[in-house]
């Protein structure tokens, strides 16, 4: 553009609008040229652009243009641009600009225009206060006295006060100062002759204040806003203004969540009053709906921040029971009557999928939960069990029954600690008769408190005097014929309901490791005194929906077939999980009913299962999602039945199992199919169950354990906050579009040593599954696995190479010497078929080298120097792997031992003995030499204040002492029960290197002493004395 044009433009007003109205042109090509020619004329001429905008904005009658000339001005000045336009005007114009500004928002009338004229002032006060202008200092004293005079009610208009306003809450930091002062002239603005508008613009300028003030000198002056913003609100609810009642009531929050304690002397007012606009409302009718959540939040909001506070003033048990009062009738109101509620058998019994609760009935859940968690347990408790009791009685309104049934279910969790077996029984009485009331809608609700309490109080309440009274209305539940009263959609949640109250007795089994085993048995005695008299009517309810599920009795999905199963069959085979893994032998009556009808659940979703059958068109996309699930639950259900019943009962169902693993184990399944990790973890029970009989399975099963067990989890190294950002943006070597497409959803972060990792989540999960299952199969089948020696030997020996990966380490580290002493007695007993492979001496000799290695590969910390065991350490990519720690050295060393302990002294080799000693020699002489470069650290970061401390005088803070030597006690013990210190870790290494000595001393005698004095002459003098190692006995002293 040529300098003529640009002069015509910019000395011409008329000109100068038309570009601007032009930038509001519906038409994209006209608003696109004016655009680009107004960024150009703001580049190439600041001063006049600012100036004209200046103008146009006090000129224009179009509110439109003026609105348009305050946008682009703010952008203009808007700080931490790069192309701020102050930095490039004169002085004159930088005073000009200033007082503009200052005149034209006196003179708005129009009130949006106003409050973006006050967002330019504000972004330009940023810039003066931040020193953007060392020409006048830090200070705009001008506006300070254009604020009181816009502020004063008999100078200027609602909207000006509204918009100075707004510029005093924008400029909150930079006015601090000055806090004292306005105090005054804001609460002034929040009286009763002000508009609603201006009162919320005072609130928001009191709120920001509220959160730049610390002193409590300074914000006393704010105390006196809240029972004026209070009066505020009561106005526009009495005027309907539902707008303003929003902001104010949003600000108040904001308010309690600053400066909480500024509304101690007005909680006995502020807080009865919101919960009665949260509640019933003010007048003959209930306030709207977000107005009522807004009400309750600032209640909510004050408990979580002050509840001791808010319960001295009130009182614990009146301020719990009016809460429960206001949740619960959030809690009716929210939900809907919709009579085809209980109509569709597909319907998930899942409460975020009910479409008849509304956001008012989830935020009163949200709401019990936060009050429970922060009041008074026993008040709480006492207000919620008055409310149940007394509303459960009320046959007028199905809603209140099903409002305190949710209620309860959210409180008694945060509460349990108060619940005694008095009350404990008096809920399960309470529970039985809602699981018995004539309406659907809750019963379900008892269902699913049933089930959460069943976790919250168990196993407590299973085992005490209302358990039994509970698993037989359940069963009843259950038994009953289908009926608008008893839906499958009832029936589906009592399922999750057993599924809860059977958890919760596995539960305790689980946390008392610790126990002896009589009292173990007592425990399942009771358990299956209560559970056995309800297996057999338990079991025919259950597999009846089996059986309609193996049947194709199942519900449609649009445009589908009744492949899909219902809800009620899926939990069902849930429920025949739980009670075979808490009976245990005990559910072997049921099990010849049971595995047949989940077998054939199993044999009916085969053919329909894989990206295959949906590529033909034999399912939907829907329905092989539901078919997935329900192979889940049938697969978990029959490893776990067989577990439970034993290998004789289970013998003659393993040619079908055998089958049914020869569909399902395909090779290309992927890491995200919901079946792949229940599919691997299936082999675990069933080989637990079958022992060396579960050889019948490694044909299908085994290829699929190697192929997850090896999978690269795609370990890639976070060094730092960009490596972290930039991990999506690829490398030079061709992968930028593998990494553009990983989906971070599916990232896993560990930390390994002092840094930080990422993985591909799903395969790490399917790997630790694919591991565990190995593992059992090494344990349970013993010799038996010996044939399967190169396969096992090519998985598991790798695995010992990812000692970044702890649980898969630790799994391998105990199945892989396990293994090997089988394997060896396998072959000293000529258990393997003559002609086999693995039976043969050279395969024992490269089977153990290879192990042998691996293992002194990771000892010894000079190994990657070394080329041939660089590459061994090398991940599949080619990247080097983390380096072994001090930790996983010890833990290795523990694997050569037993390694040592479990073979032939002969199959050793002379040069793989001399190998491990001097691995072991320089694993003790890193971790010495890495004790003294902390213990030089250590020194240096406490030589001052060693210093400090013999200079100091007798004036000593004994209180303050303590207190610290408690934080530091409290962190050492934090440290001990999350990790190994380092410190531990070498203590750990020394003990594990004299017990690796020790086993070669027994096994080699004087061949190994020279080797032996060697490896303890690499440790602490005195840490040799106690290790002197006897060696014509192999006995460590």
């Amino acid at each position: 553009m040529s300098a003529t044009q640009i002069q015509t433009i910019l000395s011409n007003a008329d000109s100068f609008a038309e570009l601007i109205g032009n930038t509001l042109s519906q038409d994209n090509s006209t608003r696109r040229t004016a655009e680009d020619l107004y960024a150009q004329l703001k580049q190439q001429r600041p001063d006049a652009i600012a100036s004209n905008l200046l103008q146009l904005m006090r000129a224009s009658s179009d509110p439109r243009i003026r609105s348009t000339c305050a946008v682009f001005l703010r952008k203009f000045l808007k700080p931490g641009r790069k192309d701020c336009g102050w930095t490039q005007l004169n002085r004159l114009a930088k005073n000009s600009v200033k007082q503009s500004l200052l005149e034209g928002l006196a003179a708005e009338s129009d009130r949006t225009v106003a409050k973006q004229t006050a967002d330019v002032i504000v972004a330009l006060a940023e810039l003066i206060f931040e020193g953007a202008d060392p020409g006048s200092g830090k200070t705009w004293p001008e506006l300070l006295t254009a604020l009181q005079g816009w502020l004063n009610p008999q100078m200027a208009s609602a909207a000006t006060r509204e918009a100075a306003l707004q510029v005093v809450a924008g400029l909150s930091m930079q006015l601090k100062q000055y806090s004292g002062q306005l105090a005054s002239v804001i609460i002034g603005c929040l009286g009763a002759q002000e508009s609603p508008d201006v009162q919320v613009a005072a609130l928001r300028a009191v709120v920001e204040f509220l959160k730049v003030l610390r002193k409590p000198k300074d914000l006393r002056p704010y105390q006196a806003a809240l029972p004026a913003a209070l009066s505020a609100l009561q106005l526009v609810i009495s005027a309907n203004n539902t707008t303003a009642a929003e902001n104010i009531l949003t600000e108040l929050i904001h308010t309690a969540e600053s400066e909480p304690g500024l509304w101690q002397p007005h909680m006995k007012t502020a807080i009865p009053g919101m919960l009665t606009l949260a509640g019933s409302g003010p007048g003959p009718s209930p306030l709207p709906g977000e107005l009522q959540r807004l009400a309750a939040e600032f209640v909510l909001t004050l408990i979580d921040m002050k509840p001791q506070v808010v319960q001295a003033e009130l009182g614990a048990a009146p301020l719990a029971s009016q809460l429960v009062a206001m949740l619960a009738h959030f809690l009716t109101t929210g939900i809907e009557d919709d009579a085809t509620w209980a109509e569709d058998p597909m319907a998930s019994p899942d409460m975020e999928e009910d479409d008849t609760l509304d956001e008012m009935h989830r935020y009163g859940l949200e709401c019990a939960i936060r009050a429970a968690e922060q009041l008074e347990s026993a008040a709480m408790l006492r207000a919620v069990v008055d409310m149940t009791a007394a509303w459960a009685q009320d046959a007028s309104d199905w809603r209140k029954r099903h409002a305190v049934l949710m209620c309860l279910s959210q409180v008694v969790g945060s509460c349990k600690e108060v619940v005694k077996a008095a009350e404990i029984t008096s809920l399960a009485s309470l529970l039985v008769n809602a699981l018995h009331d004539p309406h659907p809608r809750v019963r379900w609700a008892a269902c699913h408190t049933v089930g959460i309490l069943s976790d919250d109080l168990g196993p407590g309440m299973q085992l005490g005097a209302g358990g039994a009274a509970l698993l037989k209305a359940m069963t009843e539940l259950l038994a009953e014929p289908e009926s608008p009263s008893c839906p499958q959609r009832v029936k589906a949640q009592a399922c999750r309901a057993l599924v809860g109250f059977l958890e919760g007795l596995e539960k305790e089994d689980e946390d008392d490791d610790e126990e002896e085993e009589d009292e173990n048995a007592t425990k399942q005695k009771v358990q299956h005194q209560l559970l056995l008299p309800f297996l057999e009517p338990l079991s025919v309810s259950l597999l009846a929906q089996v059986e309609r599920c193996a049947a194709g009795e199942g519900g449609a999905v649009p445009g589908g077939r009744a492949l899909v199963p219902t809800p009620l069959q899926e939990f069902s085979m849930d429920v025949l999980t739980h009670l075979s893994v808490v009976l245990g032998s005990a559910f072997a009556p049921c099990f010849q009913v049971a595995m047949p009808r989940v077998m054939a659940v199993l044999a009916r979703a085969a053919p329909f299962h894989g990206p295959s059958a949906v590529a033909s068109g034999a399912v939907t996309d829907e329905e092989a999602e539901a078919i997935v699930r329900v192979q889940v639950g049938a697969l978990e259900c029959a490893a776990f039945m067989c577990r439970a019943a034993g290998p004789a009962a289970v013998a003659e169902h393993v040619p079908n199992m055998v089958a049914m693993l020869g569909l399902l184990c395909r090779s290309d399944i992927e890491s995200s199919s919901p079946l792949l990790v229940p599919l691997l973890g299936a082999i675990e029970p069933l080989a637990s169950c079958l022992g060396p009989e579960a050889r019948h399975l490694l044909g299908p099963a085994l290829p699929l354990l190697a192929q997850w067990a090896s999978k690269d989890v795609g370990l890639r190294a976070l060094d730092d906050e960009s490596e972290v950002e930039g991990a999506g943006s690829g490398d030079d070597n061709g992968s930028a579009s593998e990494e553009s497409d990983r989906d971070d959803s599916d990232l896993s972060l560990l930390v390994y040593g002092d840094s930080a990792y990422r993985c591909t989540g799903s395969v790490l999960v399917a790997k630790t599954a694919a591991v565990s299952a190995l593992e059992e199969l090494v344990t349970k089948m013993g010799p038996a696995l010996a044939q399967q020696v190169t396969v096992l030997s090519d998985v598991l020996m790798p695995r010992l190479l990812e000692y970044y990966l702890e649980d898969i380490h630790l799994m391998v580290r105990r199945a892989l010497p396990k293994f090997l002493r089988n394997y060896l007695l396998a072959l000293s007993q000529g258990t393997l078929p003559p002609n086999d492979p693995a039976g043969s001496p050279a395969t024992a000799q490269a089977v153990l080298l290879r192990i042998w290695q691996t293992v002194t590969v990771v000892i010894h910390p000079d190994a990657a120097q070394a080329e041939a065991s660089a590459r061994l350490l090398q991940l599949p990519d080619g990247s080097q792997r983390p380096a072994p720690t001090t930790a996983t050295r010890a833990d290795m060393v523990e694997v050569l031992t037993q390694i040592v302990d479990c073979v032939e002294g002969t199959m050793l080799q002379q040069a793989w003995v001399a190998e491990a000693f001097a691995a072991l020699q320089a694993a003790v002489a890193a971790a010495h030499q890495e004790a003294l470069e902390e213990g030089s650290e250590d020194e240096d970061a406490g030589g001052s204040s060693q210093d400090k401390s013999m200079e100091a005088d007798d004036s000593v803070d004994l209180e303050g002492s303590d207190a610290e030597e408690g934080e530091d006690e409290d962190d050492g013990e934090e440290t001990d029960d999350d990790s190994e210190s380092p410190e531990q870790a070498r203590d750990r290494l020394r003990k594990q290197v004299e017990s690796c000595v020790a086993a070669f001393t027994r096994k080699y005698g004087d061949a190994v002493a020279a080797l032996a004095q060697q490896v303890l002459a690499a440790q602490q003098p005195e840490q040799q004395r106690n290790a002197v190692v006897t060696v014509r006995n192999g006995m460590v002293a």
